[in-house]
């Protein structure tokens, strides 16, 4: 065999298209060029590599035929697109807003026990940094309630849109539940959706259902009591409600009562200027902690509702409100089987300072913490979105037990019941007998 016999050998592609030819050059070629210690040695694990780049390649689709993308893969590039855009510049309005500065914050969550991750909490950060520039509105970042298929991740702001006056009878506005709006996105970088405002209803319902959410707020909610609104949206916000009612603690001194509200409205304000802040060693005691939102009421309301002209003058009112404290110490909420929140200094023992920051853990809704640290505090949530049963069988509603039916009473008699709207058994006709 000549030279170019052998060459020629050496030039047949297989079915992939690949030669020994070119691949003994390309060997070759990788020797020469990076030049190893012992290149005998080394010369299979070169060509084993170059084999392994070189014989795979990508199936293509067949002319006409059009590609199909597993839903992986589509799912995996439409998060891809939608963090891409996180990292670009935004541009927005000058007013002043805030954003939570989650980089310094996430620290903190981890003394608590919660953590998204670095690069998560980096993300969730620049896609809270351009909601709120955007929409030139302030925002905090409420936390992250896990799902079955999905999770939320919530962010708060002032409501936009609170009810309107005529709406107040029926739904609180901004001085009640609705005070806050909510935005929400099920990782970070999506589209965050405003959830709708709450009703008194919805909340007394949602307080005697327990259901895992599924990270659709398009899915139906099936309960006894029939949940108004029927929606997760509509349930998601109803906790959310509740939890920032009673979860929302700071130490004494933050916030006071507001003076300046309406006659009969309750409201608390933030103290412009504070110079006397808690230490560590203070805090410890849950009698320094306090909440500082205004109670949600057994009737789902905050406030007392408005009078209805309608009513009759000396009725009494069917809600009546007992009157919840504002302000209230935590130290007064409990449990069945004892106090509701618990309270840790991270780092403690023999490594506790006045630096060290304080924590405090709701036992009444888990996944609920509160952190000070210096002239700071925030207040973060992460869990099931649901209340504990700590001491407590959950145990349904029982069904209310089924209505007699209407009989005759002497007022019907009295002509207060019209005779057109009595329903009476048709007379028959006897038909006359055939003569026989």
């Amino acid at each position: 065999m000549s030279f170019e016999e052998a060459k020629q050998y050496l030039r047949q592609e297989d079915e992939d298209g690949n030669s020994l030819y070119e691949h003994l050059s390309r060997v070759l070629l990788k020797v020469i060029v990076e030049k190893p210690q012992n290149a005998n040695a080394m010369f299979e694990q070169l060509s084993q590599e170059l084999r392994g780049a070189t014989q795979v390649k990508p199936t293509l689709p067949t002319e006409g035929e059009p590609e199909i993308a597993k839903p992986e893969k589509k799912s995996q590039l439409d998060w891809c697109g939608a963090v891409s855009n996180l990292y670009a510049p935004t541009e927005g309005d000058a007013t002043e807003i805030t954003y939570p500065d989650l980089m310094t914050e996430a620290n903190v969550y981890e003394w608590a026990g919660i953590n998204f991750g670095k690069m998560e909490t980096y993300r969730l950060y620049l896609a809270i940094k351009q909601k709120a520039v955007v929409e030139a509105r302030s925002l905090r970042f409420w936390g992250k309630i896990t799902g079955r298929s999905g999770d939320y991740f919530v962010v708060q702001g002032d409501n936009p849109d609170p009810p309107s006056a005529e709406e107040i009878t029926t739904v609180e506005g901004a001085e009640g539940a609705n005070k806050y709006a909510f935005w929400v996105c099920t990782y970070a970088g999506g589209t965050w959706t405003k959830l709708p405002d709450t009703t008194p209803e919805a909340i007394v319902v949602a307080r005697q259902i327990k259901r895992f959410f599924t990270g659709d707020l398009d899915a139906p909610v099936p309960s006894y009591p029939p949940f108004p609104g029927g929606t997760e949206a509509h349930l998601l916000r109803a906790q959310i409600a509740m939890i920032t009612s009673e979860c929302s603690i700071s130490p004494g001194g933050f916030y006071a009562e507001d003076d300046e509200a309406e006659e009969g409205i309750k409201a608390i304000k933030k103290v412009e200027e504070m110079d006397d802040f808690k230490s560590a060693e203070d805090l410890k005691d849950a009698s320094n902690w306090v909440h500082h939102e205004v109670p949600i009421n057994v009737n789902g309301r905050c406030n007392q509702p408005p009078a209805n002209e309608e009513e009759e003058d000396g009725a009494e009112p069917s809600d009546e409100l007992p009157d919840l404290p504002l302000l209230g110490a935590i130290a007064e909420d409990e449990i069945t089987d004892g106090p509701a929140w618990s309270i840790s200094v991270c780092p403690g023992g023999t490594g506790e300072s006045p630096d060290s920051v304080v924590i405090a853990k709701s036992l009444k809704w888990p996944g609920a913490v509160a952190a000070a640290f210096g002239n700071k505090f925030i207040n973060v949530y992460g869990g099931f979105g649901f209340a504990s049963s700590r001491g407590v069988s959950y145990e349904p509603p029982r069904v209310p037990p089924i209505q007699k039916e209407w009989a005759p009473t002497e007022e019907d008699d009295k002509g207060l019941i019209e005779d057109e709207d009595k329903i009476t058994q048709p007379v028959v006709e006897e038909e006359e007998e055939e003569d026989g």
